[in-house]
């Protein structure tokens, strides 16, 4: 296995992920926008539908290179890190999710007689993405220690899958994927509750149940990063091997899907599979690209691969300023972020290409201190 923790094909791909998430989260206007860049509403799949499984994916094939980080250390010392990061995750997801709270407290725009703790325990949201990560990073991870062999992994992955696609059709045979009555509506009622769920539905699209098969996407993810860490001569052949391994999971994914449907905010088993697929190919793309014109791939990704080099960070902090300008008044009483995009490039085109353009704005914006953060080497991790 390698001994080099930096990969430039994964920093893109993990780059190109956070790009994904930054554009269709930075939307001023959800009702006008191209149709691609929303998620799709229950079944079926956009471009949207692809940030988070693909950041997962990234992640789990970042987590190919723990192994080799740790090797010298036992189960425990093992076990302690991942706990302490999938920990961490999870508790920075629930103080995200609290600072549109934290927020209108700060503002005096809660409702009076409630304090920030008692609001958060009435309706506080308690699961989320950063959440979801930090549970699938630990449970994926510590299957990989469990197991080791690849294809124990592999079978593992495709076990999880199966799982969670039975406990569809046993709650509900009739109708499995019912959008009012489904096996995960049911866990996320029983925890953490209605009242807790996203935008109080009674559903949350990054509840418990759903975590299931995201973990089979990050074990996905990191039997793939496994091919491109092991050292093989010649280097092309894991490209081969990941281009014919996304090709079969494709496959796999519309054929499951003749039984299962394709949803995002379900996130089941032919969702899991297509959107692997993808990102298997395009992972063995972009490692190909760098084998053979690294400069060029250098130049034209470098947007992405400053972005794959903090991740984390480069999630985190636009999600902070868009709730902080999502939370806040401009002239007029209008909310600001939406205020921003009507004063600036709104009369550029159609409405529909204005909140792009916007969006890239956004993005670019935010490419300052991502490349800055590449160019001084400073690298947030937890």
């Amino acid at each position: 296995m390698r001994t080099d923790y930096r990969m430039p094909s994964l920093d893109v791909f993990r780059g190109l992920a956070i790009v994904c998430m930054l554009l269709v989260n930075s939307l001023p206007d959800f009702e006008h926008a191209y149709p691609l860049l929303l998620h799709s509403e229950w079944s079926g799949i956009t471009l949207a539908d692809l940030a988070f499984p693909g950041f997962i994916f990234a992640m789990g094939a970042s987590g190919a290179f723990f192994f080799g980080k740790h090797q010298q250390e036992g189960f425990t010392e093992k076990l302690i890190v991942l706990l302490r990061r999938g920990f961490l995750l999870f508790v920075l997801g629930i103080v995200i999710n609290q600072f549109a709270l934290m927020l209108s407290h700060a503002m005096h725009t809660a409702p009076e007689g409630l304090s920030l703790w008692q609001d958060f325990l009435a309706h506080g949201r308690i699961l989320g993405v950063l959440q979801r990560l930090g549970l699938v990073y630990f449970c994926g991870m510590l299957i990989v220690l469990w197991l080791k062999k690849e294809r124990l992994i592999w079978l593992m992955a495709m076990l999880l899958l199966f799982v969670s696609s039975l406990g569809f059709h046993l709650y509900a045979p009739a109708e499995p994927f019912s959008p009012i009555d489904n096996i995960s509506m049911i866990v996320d009622q029983a925890w953490p509750g209605q009242a807790h769920c996203y935008m109080g539905a009674g559903f949350d699209p990054e509840g418990l149940y759903g975590t299931l098969a995201a973990t089979s996407s990050m074990l996905l993810g990191l039997l793939a990063g496994q091919r491109l860490t092991a050292r093989r001569n010649p280097d092309f052949i894991p490209v081969r091997e990941l281009f014919g391994l996304g090709g079969i999971l494709l496959i796999l994914g519309v054929g499951w899907s003749f039984f299962d449907i394709i949803s995002k905010p379900l996130w089941t088993a032919p969702y899991v599979l297509i959107t692997s697929g993808l990102f298997m190919c395009l992972l063995a793309f972009l490692q190909m690209g760098f084998l053979l014109v690294p400069d060029i791939m250098g130049n034209v990704f470098c947007i992405c691969r400053d972005f794959g080099r903090n991740a984390l960070l480069m999630y985190i902090l636009p999600e902070l300023v868009l709730i902080f300008l999502w939370s806040i008044k401009a002239p007029g009483g209008e909310l600001l972020y939406p205020w921003l995009w009507e004063n600036s490039v709104k009369d550029w085109g159609s409405t529909a290409f204005s909140i792009l353009l916007f969006s890239m704005m956004w993005i670019l914006f935010w490419w300052i201190p991502a490349r800055l953060l590449a160019r001084g080497g400073l690298m947030f991790r937890l």
